[in-house]
């Protein structure tokens, strides 16, 4: 029967290993959910109020498979719940509805995904930190969940547990919501919001209950402020805008004066920006990475430095795509492969531990699955399915052994053996990559009892 189960194995899960990489993430305080590229969507974080839908309320410190059943056509984490958007056009939540983040206008929270009303014509989603806003196929906006700094209407109401109309207008391009905030851009590439004004998070002066042009530019392209005070904005020319609360430099404009309407971040271009709740990070154009803000204090000290404008990090350029959440930060490069970094105190760095770093490592490592077809001929594993030490007979003497996961996480590495130690290792299926001395690469692929 293990013959057979591994046998399968070689057909149904290794065939596609190249798929095995990730296509985008999606972090927002304690949640991280990556899509990879076989349309399987992998999540992790605290999970204290549900976040996950996996039917629990226990943290998850490795990528998993939670809600995911090949349905989903996007998925975003607020503060304390999540959205879906199914392929079907209906939209899902899940985790706490004290104030109707749900939307299913029933008070109890869920740890599994419930329905947002009946309709099937959704077509974007976005989730800000008490309330999501979602658009139709006919272009209106709606928007369900806390209400206390008119992010939805203005009035009395203190929040909606059920999808209502925040705009006659049907031209919306970009809807974005943000930290008591919503800000969207139109099809004529104007920006608008409507929100809580405290620090100038909207953009503009004054009071902001329903929604209000900022500036009068008509090139903005992509937002980011879902858990901050602070906003950032690409424009069509690839410049970096921001606004709102400068504490410790988030805005990235050398101070740390509040900016109540947008002001231009050096003369760079950008690729791609993201505001986490206390700093932010972006791409330059030259594919290199960027950091600023603050941190804040982790494991005893300043960890990383604030910065109050980009500062970079590392010296890599092939990065293509970022995400900021609690104090950490997730990064993709242009092989696919998923890096983290920053505080990991709730082990939402998703490497199964609470050690936090403030150097990029990868979570997931899908290059080392993609090089080559394996050489099962020349390599033979033993014994397979195995409870404690692997060996292996190959030709030529093997200088490094490496172990990696699914997901294509390297979980082990001996040098110069025969034979590794697996016993620590959960019951799965894995990948064994050996390097010999003359730098030939075998490939095989072992069951863990």
């Amino acid at each position: 029967m293990k013959k057979l189960l591994l046998s399968l194995l070689s057909l149904t899960v290794f065939q596609n290993h190249a798929q095995e990489c990730a296509a985008s993430v999606v972090h927002s305080d304690n949640s991280v959910t990556v899509l990879l590229g076989n349309g399987q969507r992998y999540s992790w974080g605290l999970n204290q109020f549900g976040q996950l839908g996996n039917g629990t309320l226990t943290a998850v410190t490795v990528p998993t498979l939670t809600v995911d059943d090949g349905t989903w056509a996007d998925i975003r984490h607020a503060r304390m719940h999540s959205i879906g958007l199914k392929t079907d056009g209906t939209i899902w939540a899940w985790g706490n509805n004290e104030l109707g983040q749900l939307g299913n206008s029933s008070m109890p929270s869920s740890v599994v995904p419930v329905q947002v009303g009946i309709d099937t014509d959704w077509v974007e989603i976005s989730a800000g930190n008490l309330h999501s806003i979602a658009k139709k196929a006919d272009g209106t906006l709606w928007g369900w969940g806390n209400n206390g700094a008119y992010e939805l209407m203005p009035g009395t109401t203190s929040f909606y547990s059920t999808p209502i109309q925040i705009s006659a207008d049907t031209d919306w391009a970009v809807i974005h919501a943000g930290y008591f905030k919503t800000v969207c851009i139109k099809n004529d590439g104007t920006l608008w919001g409507r929100g809580r004004n405290n620090f100038g998070d909207v953009g503009v002066f004054g009071q902001a209950t329903v929604f209000t042009q900022v500036g009068t530019d008509n090139d903005w392209a992509h937002i980011s402020g879902a858990r901050s005070a602070a906003s950032l904005a690409l424009k069509t020319d690839g410049t970096l805008w921001a606004w709102g609360w400068n504490e410790n430099g988030r805005l990235g404009d050398g101070t740390t004066t509040d900016r109540s309407t947008p002001v231009q971040i050096g003369t760079d271009q950008w690729l791609d920006v993201s505001s986490g709740n206390f700093h932010s990070i972006g791409i330059k154009q030259d594919g290199t990475l960027w950091q600023w803000g603050s941190y804040g204090w982790i494991d005893g000290g300043m960890m990383i430095p604030n910065y109050h404008s980009p500062n970079q990090v590392g010296t890599d350029n092939d990065w293509t795509a970022v995400s900021a959440g609690y104090s950490s930060s997730f990064a993709m490069k242009d092989d696919s492969t998923l890096w983290a970094w920053g505080f990991n105190g709730g082990g939402w760095l998703g490497d199964g531990t609470t050690t936090s770093t403030p150097i990029p490592f990868p979570v997931i490592e899908c290059s080392p699955l993609n090089q080559g077809e394996f050489a099962a001929n020349e390599l033979t594993l033993y014994p397979n399915p195995v409870a404690n030490v692997l060996h292996w007979n190959s030709s030529g003497t093997i200088a490094k052994a490496e172990i990696f996961n699914l997901l294509g996480q390297k979980v082990k590495l001996a040098e110069n053996h025969s034979q590794i130690d697996v016993s620590q290792l959960q019951a799965g299926v894995y990948v064994i990559i050996l390097t010999s001395q003359d730098e030939k690469v075998l490939k095989g692929k072992f069951i863990k009892e």
